[in-house]
């Protein structure tokens, strides 16, 4: 199978005194495991990496590497290639955001497909963020400060019926932008 580039978004590590996982180790790990060009960027659980893996193998094996050798229990990895991410970008609904408060602007990664219902349950949230689902990824615009908002992981993946994990608009561009250089 050919050579693929991927971005890894990892669930709750290193955020907030969840799970703490050091980036150069997992780096290793994923080495003596095969992977290609692996690198992290910032500490939260990005890595971009070469593999002949389809999506959902890359997602198991990643997932049971952070659960059998660094314990992360219920690890859950989120992986995209460099099109989707350079799509994710393009299809930005708020480019305003984007611009103005770009740390504000985030982009919550979904694991699945969202349930049927979920552009309904999203409406039903009643705080000052501007919300917009597209497909598998949701847009959201802190319009005041993320640590202020009522709008919590647990309502989102409730919401959206799947786990999912966010990053902001400048970590997005960034992951991008690595993406495209090492693209296989």
């Amino acid at each position: 199978p050919p050579m693929n580039s991927w971005i890894v978004l990892l669930r709750a590590v290193n955020v907030g005194g969840t799970a703490k996982l050091p980036m150069e180790d997992l780096r290793a790990s994923l080495m003596v495991h095969g992977f290609e060009a692996v690198r992290t960027h910032l500490a939260s659980g990005n890595v971009l990496l070469n593999s002949t893996l389809d999506a959902d193998e890359l997602r198991q094996t990643v997932d049971h590497i952070l659960n059998t050798e660094f314990h992360i229990s219920g690890a859950r990895s989120i992986v995209r290639n460099a099109a989707v991410f350079a799509r994710v970008i393009k299809s930005n609904p708020f480019r305003d955001a984007a611009q103005q408060r770009p740390e504000m602007f985030h982009v919550h990664f979904l694991a699945d497909a969202s349930q049927p219902t979920a552009e309904m349950n999203l409406t039903s949230y009643k705080g000052a963020e501007r919300l917009r689902l597209d497909g598998e990824h949701l847009y959201i615009d802190y319009a005041n400060q993320v640590g202020h908002s009522s709008l919590t992981g647990r309502f989102l993946e409730t919401a959206l019926g799947t786990a999912g994990t966010s990053r902001n608009w400048n970590t997005v561009l960034g992951l991008a932008e690595l993406a495209q250089e090492t693209a296989a």
